[in-house]
């Protein structure tokens, strides 16, 4: 198993695993994903072998600005363009959002492999900044198995922002709703739908117990 940086080919692969678990209407873009990591591409890691994706952990390497935007709900991830992106030539805190994560074989340990990975990013970047700090950390979880991992082995928590948005599932095919308009919410599930799980923004401040401080600090 080899693990690289994520290049501009493999940018489609990856908006289509994402949109079979959130479809949503203002999906992340090419432009996006070259926004993110025009600074530190090392962020997009993806698990191969022989050619063959086996994983991948697109984490967004964001200032504190950016973060703040995003887990209090104002900003999108889609909307996280430049202005948001950390810089190591000038910000001393790192926030890091996980945009996707999965494994599409089945890898032990996964998690720990993809914390060590950032670890090392991090260790890489401090040589360079010695007084970064990684002062956050979070993912939108749209699945029972991403809020599995956030929430029961991270330990991440929502917060002030609490997120609407459900996932509702038919005849395999997926959508995503909102809770606060019952009417329609009601009308998809007596159409046949079922609801799946709401959608968690779970955010981690460095004061907090995790197993993630133990690789990022």
């Amino acid at each position: 198993m080899d693990i690289h940086t994520i290049t501009k080919e493999e940018y489609p692969l990856l908006m289509e695993l994402d949109k079979k678990v959130y479809p949503t209407d203002d999906p992340v873009t090419s432009e996006t994903f070259n926004q993110w990591f025009k600074n530190n591409p090392e962020f997009g890691i993806v698990l191969k072998d022989k050619g063959e994706t086996l994983g991948n952990a697109i984490i967004i390497p964001l200032n504190k600005k950016g973060w703040e935007g995003l887990t209090s709900g104002k900003l999108l991830e889609s909307e996280l363009n430049s202005e948001y992106i950390f810089d190591n030539s000038r910000d001393k805190e790192l926030c890091l959002h996980v945009y996707h994560i999965e494994k599409l074989i089945d890898i032990e340990q996964f998690y720990s492999i993809i914390l060590e990975k950032m670890k090392k990013i991090i260790d890489d970047l401090k040589k360079v900044n010695s007084n970064l700090i990684i002062s956050g950390f979070s993912g939108l979880c749209v699945t029972s198995q991403g809020i599995g991992l956030f929430y029961n082995k991270f330990n991440c928590r929502e917060r002030n922002f609490i997120n609407s948005e459900v996932i509702l599932e038919k005849e395999s095919k997926i959508k995503i709703a909102d809770e606060e308009n019952l009417d329609a919410l009601k009308k998809d599930l007596s159409d046949g739908w079922t609801y799946k799980n709401r959608c968690k923004m779970l955010v981690l401040y460095p004061h907090e117990f995790s197993i993630v401080w133990d690789y990022l600090k």
